[in-house]
C-alpha cells in the first residue's frame, strides 16, 4: 500500500485528514451533538450462571470463598407448570399417581410447616407474601439440586435455611444467617435463591 499524498491531504496526517466519503462524512455528522451510545451485552456462560454458596454470596463482589459453582436452576414459576413435571426427579413428585407414588409433602421435608398437608406443588402455587414466598423458593431450589442444576447448595442446607427463618419468627421478621452477624430477612433469602435460577 501506498502512503497517502501529502498534497492531497494538505499536508495534514493521513489519520487527522478530513473523511472524503461523504456517506461516511453522513454516518459520522449524525451522532454529532448526541451522547455517544455504548451497547453492553450482559455476558452470561451458555452453559450456565456462576453462582456461590450462602457465604459467598454474602462477601461477593470484592472476594467468594470456595469455588464458584455452575447452576442452571429454575423458578418457582417453571416447576409448578405441567409442561414440567416431566424434569421432577424421584424422591419428589408433584402429583399422586395410584399404585406408584405420592405426591411431595412441604412437611416431608421442611420443618416447621405452617401448611399442612400442602405438596410441593401446593407451595408452588401459594400467593406471593411471607413466608410463601421463601417456601416456594426452597421447594424450587431443591427441585434443582435433584435434577442436577445446582451444586452450590445441597437439600440439608436449604433445609437449613428455612428451619433457621421459621424458627427466627418467619414471615417478615424470620431470617437466616448465611455467616455469623449477617441476617438475611425474607427478601435477601429469596434474593439469593434467585441468584441459582438463571434459567
Amino acid at each position: 500500500m501506498n502512503p497517502p499524498d501529502p498534497s492531497q491531504t494538505n499536508g495534514v496526517p493521513p489519520e487527522h485528514a478530513p473523511v472524503s466519503n461523504p456517506r461516511r462524512r453522513r454516518l459520522l455528522t449524525r451522532g454529532v451533538g448526541t451522547t455517544p451510545l455504548l451497547v453492553t451485552l450482559v455476558s452470561r456462560p451458555v452453559l450456565g450462571q456462576v453462582c456461590t454458596t450462602p457465604s459467598g454470596f454474602v462477601s461477593l463482589p470484592t472476594s467468594v470463598p470456595g469455588a464458584p459453582q455452575t447452576c442452571l436452576g429454575r423458578t418457582p414459576g417453571y416447576w409448578k407448570q405441567d409442561q414440567s413435571f416431566g424434569n421432577w426427579v424421584a424422591p419428589y413428585y408433584p402429583t399422586t399417581v395410584s399404585g406408584q407414588h405420592n405426591a411431595t409433602l412441604f412437611k416431608q421435608w421442611f420443618s416447621p410447616s405452617p401448611y399442612g398437608d400442602a405438596t410441593f406443588l401446593d407451595v408452588l402455587n401459594l400467593e406471593a407474601g411471607p413466608p410463601n414466598n421463601v417456601a416456594r423458593h426452597v421447594v424450587a431450589t431443591v427441585l434443582n439440586i435433584a435434577r442436577g442444576w445446582l451444586s452450590a447448595l445441597t437439600v440439608p442446607q436449604v433445609q437449613g435455611i428455612w428451619q433457621q427463618y421459621m424458627a427466627t419468627g418467619g414471615g417478615t421478621i424470620g431470617y437466616y444467617e448465611p455467616t455469623a452477624g449477617v441476617q438475611w430477612y425474607q427478601d435477601s433469602i429469596v434474593a439469593y435463591l434467585l441468584s441459582t435460577m438463571p434459567l
